[in-house]
């Protein structure tokens, strides 16, 4: 067997960037440089393949599907938690089964019957997400104010999401309050109806359970500088001297869905 790049793709989109001059004056300037970006992509041809199914390190789905994003994440959509045996019985008793393991378990996930069979088995996987996101944006300031600058930069992606794979870890589910906190205990004591119990039930990694918004945007860069008058400079028999103090990342904002610490990282 050999390995070939048999694949193709094609990719769509622009960029802007715009720089205005809010002031120009002698002792004083300001300066702005934003940009906004926007692409697409989709998968042309798989070698003859329709489509190709990936597994990640801790067993998560990735799908590459001609006509569709390069990368998509397939796995079951979930509907809240089994709250006791007796909401599986009366699901069962309506119709519902599955030939996969841990499905009907009380404080495990609810996995979806997508394609309305009744039967919750692979036929029922779909796309729950991909890591693409709806546009890229930055702002740049620039001030001088005589010997004096100041630059503090905005840098941010809107849409998009990613699989979470703090949820794989045991260490995780039981700090991470946004895993324990209101999840389901006993049938007396469902929490809020939505949030699993840590060891019980079907597979976080296979579901949406773990799919999360990967909006951010970020405060990168504050540089404050200070430029020393060239009559101090020349004395000094130098060509010029700054003295500048720099700061990256001071302020971190991402989506209020997103569980771990850094949505970049699980990229």
């Amino acid at each position: 067997s050999t390995v070939n790049n048999i694949g193709s793709m094609k990719n769509n989109g622009f960029e802007l960037e715009l720089t205005t001059n809010q002031i120009r004056k002698k002792d004083f300037r300001w300066s702005t440089t934003a940009n906004f970006a926007h692409t697409k992509n989709s998968i042309t041809e798989l070698g003859g393949e329709k489509f190709l199914l990936n597994q990640g390190e801790r067993t998560e789905l990735y799908l590459n599907r001609v006509g569709d994003p390069l990368i998509q994440f397939l796995g079951y959509k979930t509907d809240g938690v089994w709250l006791s045996q007796a909401d599986i019985t009366a699901a069962q008793a309506a119709g519902l089964s599955s030939s996969l393991s841990n499905v009907f378990v009380p404080g495990g996930l609810k996995l979806v019957d997508v394609n309305g069979d009744k039967v919750i088995d692979a036929n029922d996987r779909t796309v729950i997400g991909n890591p693409f996101p709806d546009f890229t944006w930055g702002v740049t300031n620039s001030l001088k104010y005589k010997s004096f600058d100041l630059m503090f930069m905005f840098q941010g992606v809107q849409g998009g999401s990613l699989i979470n794979g703090d949820a794989n870890y045991n260490e995780t589910k039981r700090s991470n309050k946004n895993y324990n906190q209101n999840r389901w205990l006993s049938p007396m004591f469902p929490g809020d109806g939505k949030t699993p119990y840590s060891t019980l039930g079907f597979n976080w990694m296979l579901t949406d359970y773990v799919v999360e918004d990967a909006s951010y945007y970020a405060l990168r860069e504050i540089l404050v500088g200070y430029t020393l008058p060239e009559k101090f400079t020349n004395k000094a028999k130098i060509s010029s001297l700054r003295i500048y103090f720099s700061a990256q990342n001071m302020f971190y904002h991402f989506a209020s869905g997103y569980r771990g610490i850094n949505p970049e990282a699980r990229f």
